[in-house]
């Protein structure tokens, strides 16, 4: 199957996305699309994890989902590992 390509307005759009999400302060409750913009995660994916698990916790307002950035930090936090190289991703030390 084809790889779809982004138009430059879906490109801009999610740039403001992500920017929306950053300038937030930490208590706001943030729509899916904002949340999957700013962890950089498509939208399906995050209807995934909200179905499967092994996502950032959200709350049900209604029939609304909304993401706590908070939540969404201390997720990209946990799930997440900061390295030098690859070599470390391996569990290579270099040594």
């Amino acid at each position: 199957m084809p790889k779809r390509v982004r138009t430059p307005q879906q490109q801009a759009a999610t740039a403001e996305l992500r920017a929306d999400f950053w300038r937030a302060p930490s208590e706001a409750l943030l729509d899916r699309k904002t949340a999957a913009a700013g962890l950089g995660y498509t939208i399906g994916w995050m209807e995934w994890a909200a179905t499967h698990g092994g996502g950032p916790l959200f709350t049900k307002i209604g029939r609304s989902v909304r993401y706590r950035k908070a939540d969404v930090l201390a997720w990209l936090d946990a799930n997440s590992r900061r390295v030098r190289s690859t070599a470390e991703l391996n569990g290579r030390t270099g040594a």
